[in-house]
């Protein structure tokens, strides 16, 4: 007998749930039959509109937050573009592939994502404007192209080398200020990232280099601080209360999977019934006996710090404790790679026939607890693992921190790989800007409209940066070009002025062309599209 529904209730259909889930899907997509011809330009223009106002007020040191609740109520305030454009609940194919671009960016170079979405977003509404003029999109592209080809080579004219560390620096200032956090916190993330960079470019050049790998940030809420260690920092506690806090010259040992006692051991069959006192009492001798040995050679390998990937029987703490040797357990996968590098060893398995051979060495090890919290700091004699511990009473600060953080340490780790740098502050934009608006003249054919637009593109940028210091994007523009027209280099100042780039601000070329070169064939992607199906 099937249950009725409750008194008042309808039972819901499944169809029209159904169709209600649909119907949802389709107001996020923005799509309800399928774009063909004409609406396919209106649709694009939309979108890019809609994606270039949401992140352009975000951009720079002076950018807005965004306030973003997700479906599961998830609260989201920051300025990071690729949390912006990610938390969006926006499905639209045109924007989805603006998310990639995000991505994509994100992964290769780990800055540059919004300069990049912006300028796409500025890309797609300007060609729009030019197909609803009469213009071929294939002129368009071709002419997109002609400018993309022609600002590498204007860009390339505009890089210089970084010959001091004074411009290595100014040009991570200039990322660790972008997240419109206290300059004097920006001086001191820039110092310790390009500490960080030096240390790291000691390895081979042609050596792959994980920034995940080799540098981790913990977030902690509490007293304003930010602390870096050459080594390997966890916010773990020590197994037993009874264990060493700290170990000057450790021998460590890293070891993966359990420190437990299996009954395969003692009956690989499994047939065994624990059904009476004698079996159970010869399987606990057969246990301690296992726990016994795996403590036995743990101890003759010499290894007084040890770390555990997997849970440990409280028989082996208890051991490991009465010979003063530390202990940590249920390690992450990432930290026990961590140290193992830190400490010049290699991971081991308890089930090895001896450990003598994976065990490292390391400077010092300490466990410290702050605000109800350990943190254990293995010091590392190598350099090439370093771990930033950040504190601020505010969880929103913690996070714009981190991010400034992320974006000083990427842009100083190019520098030091690369050290071509650009004029900062919006001035190599306006710079090409003009250089393209020229060479567009130098064109026959409709292609030159496209070349000119993309003119106007860049210095769209420079015209943000103004809006978003309270100028007026018209008149930041004149004073630029006034500027350029005697010969100097110019940018838009945090203060709301148009100055002499001096104090220098510079950004990296290589981050730069990057987000340029990926922008324009995201943008010649989207407008190949003729026609947006909606599957049924």
């Amino acid at each position: 007998m099937s249950a009725s529904p409750a008194y008042g209730m309808k039972p819901q259909d499944p169809l029209s749930s159904m169709d209600a889930l649909v119907q949802n899907v389709k107001e996020k997509i923005g799509i309800e039959n399928d774009v063909d011809s004409d609406d396919v330009i209106d649709h694009i223009g939309e979108s890019a509109t809609r994606i270039c106002d949401l992140l352009s007020s975000s951009y720079g040191p002076k950018g807005m937050n965004k306030m973003i609740i997700n479906p599961v109520d998830d609260v989201y305030l920051t300025s990071d573009g690729k949390t912006i454009i990610e938390e969006s609940d926006i499905l639209n194919p045109v924007v989805t592939s603006l998310k990639d671009l995000a991505n994509s960016m994100d992964k290769t170079c780990g800055d540059g994502t919004k300069l990049a979405v912006i300028f796409a977003a500025i890309l797609l509404k300007r060609a729009t404007n030019l197909f609803k003029l009469g213009v071929h999109p294939s002129n368009v592209i071709k002419g997109y192209r002609l400018a993309l080809n022609k600002t590498y080579d204007m860009l390339e004219f505009e890089s210089f080398s970084a010959e001091s560390s004074e411009q290595i620096y100014a040009a991570v200032l200039s990322a660790a200020s972008g997240k419109s956090i206290d300059i004097k916190l920006a001086e001191k993330i820039t110092e310790i990232m390009v500490d960080i960079a030096e240390n790291l470019s000691s390895r081979e050049n042609d050596e792959f280099l994980d920034l995940e790998e080799h540098v981790k940030i913990i977030k902690k809420v509490g007293s304003p601080e930010i602390q870096v260690i050459s080594g390997v920092l966890l916010d773990e506690k020590p197994a037993r209360k009874d264990m060493p806090t700290s170990i000057a010259n450790p021998k460590t040992l890293s070891l993966i999977g359990d420190l437990k006692f299996e009954n395969k051991f003692v009956n690989p069959k499994n047939n065994i019934k624990l059904d009476n006192v004698d079996t159970y009492l010869g399987v606990q001798d057969k246990k301690k006996m296992v726990l016994n040995d795996y403590a036995d050679k743990i101890i003759e390998s010499g290894a007084n710090v040890v770390f555990c990937e997997g849970d440990v029987e409280p028989l082996i703490e208890s051991k490991l404790a009465k010979h003063k040797i530390l202990l940590f357990k249920k390690l992450k996968t990432k930290d026990l790679a961590r140290i193992s590098k830190a400490t010049d060893s290699t991971i081991a398995s308890i089930k090895d026939t001896s450990l003598d051979a994976y065990v490292g060495n390391a400077d010092r090890i300490e466990v410290n607890k702050k605000c109800d919290e350990y943190f254990v700091y293995l010091y590392s004699p190598n350099n090439l693992i370093s771990s930033i511990l950040i504190w601020e009473p505010s969880r929103y600060l913690l996070s714009k921190i981190e991010e400034a953080v992320d974006d000083a340490l990427n842009n100083a780790i190019f520098l030091i790989k690369n050290r071509m740098i650009v004029n900062g502050g919006g001035g190599v934009e306006f710079n090409l800007s003009k250089m393209i608006q020229t060479y567009s003249t130098t064109i026959n054919g409709k292609e030159n409209l496209a070349v000119n637009e993309y003119s106007k593109a860049l210095e769209d940028i420079s015209k943000i940066l103004a809006q978003n210091t309270g100028m007026n994007p018209i008149d930041s523009s004149v004073k630029m070009s006034n500027y350029y027209n005697q010969g100097k280099d110019c940018r838009v100042d945090i203060s709301g002025i148009i100055c002499e780039n001096n104090p220098p601000i510079y950004d990296c070329a290589a981050i730069k062309k990057l987000a340029l070169i990926s922008a324009t064939e995201s943008a010649i992607n989207v407008l190949r599209i003729d026609s947006i199906l909606a599957k049924r």
